[in-house]
């Protein structure tokens, strides 16, 4: 059963073990159609896989990106193995939707929505309840639910929003676990507008389960891998792109060729990512060796 936000928040942090956080964030879908859906050590696999990599071609990673975070839980794994890994990387994590505010609308009915007043989960009578519908909901009738509570909300919401309602606090949504780790910074980002000091920085750079068909349009993917390679620091900079699929992930992990012009494949999980071929036709327009 999914945990209220009301819960969530109030819950010493001694107390937010992985699992309680899972349980919180597995139903919260953002305005852009991508969810908060996590799950720690979701991608031990795909971890495994780089740092074997890494540890054969004799890697040292300075800067990582970690994009579309979630939680930032398997951010928090990923950093876990390269450290194990003896990697001593800093790792940037990205996120679209980072802060919330949880609203009281009636008596009975509270909200929790980001910061542009999308509602992520409502709070009826104490229940937790999915602010996105399923087809599963025509049957039985929370659509005509959901209906009446976002009607409640959403005029309330925005405008406290707007007023910049002095009782409002921020919440961070985020795995608390993150404070006290100085090796991880968190930004809210959006990954298809390009981000100036991010270009050319990252020796390696993890997008899992946001370039997919699932969310985006092919013209949408394309804009958005413009963007990711030229985040990467250069020849012989890595990106993995990856998808879970039910139990499974699929991805490709990919290295810029030694010229600098071309994504190579380095090897393939589950088959390799749907959209390979779209990043092998994304643009390389280093600067650094344009100089030179």
């Amino acid at each position: 059963m999914a945990i209220t936000a009301t819960k969530f928040f109030s819950l010493d942090p001694a107390r937010l073990t992985p699992d309680v956080e899972d349980r919180f964030f597995t139903d919260l879908k953002t305005y852009n159609n991508t969810f908060k859906r996590t799950a720690s050590h979701r991608f031990h696999d795909l971890d495994d896989c780089c740092v074997r990599h890494f540890d054969e071609m004799g890697v040292r990673l300075g800067e990582v990106l970690d994009i579309g975070v979630s939680s930032g839980s398997t951010t928090l794994d990923l950093s876990d193995r390269l450290h194990a890994a003896g990697q001593s990387a800093r790792i940037v994590g990205t996120d679209l939707s980072l802060t919330g505010y949880l609203m009281q609308v009636t008596p009975w009915l509270r909200a929790l929505v980001d910061e542009n007043g999308h509602p992520l989960q409502y709070e009826l009578f104490g229940k937790a309840i999915r602010a996105w519908g399923r087809r599963a909901d025509y049957v039985t009738g929370m659509i005509l639910v959901r209906g009446l509570l976002h009607f409640l909300c959403e005029d309330r919401v925005h405008r406290r929003l707007h007023e910049h309602d002095g009782s409002l606090r921020p919440l961070q949504l985020l795995s608390p676990r993150l404070r006290n780790r100085a090796d991880i910074r968190i930004e809210k980002n959006d990954i298809f507008s390009r981000t100036g000091h991010f270009i050319e920085r990252f020796d390696f750079i993890r997008a899992a389960n946001i370039l997919n068909r699932g969310y985006f349009d092919e013209t949408t993917l394309r804009r958005g891998f413009a963007n990711v390679v030229s985040y990467l620091s250069g020849p012989g900079a890595w990106l993995l792109v990856a998808r879970t699929n039910g139990a499974a992930n699929v991805a490709t992990l990919f290295r810029v060729a030694p010229d600098g012009r071309r994504l190579l494949v380095v090897d393939r999980i589950g088959g390799g990512s749907e959209v390979e071929r779209l990043a092998l036709w994304a643009p390389l327009p280093f600067r650094r060796m344009e100089a030179s």
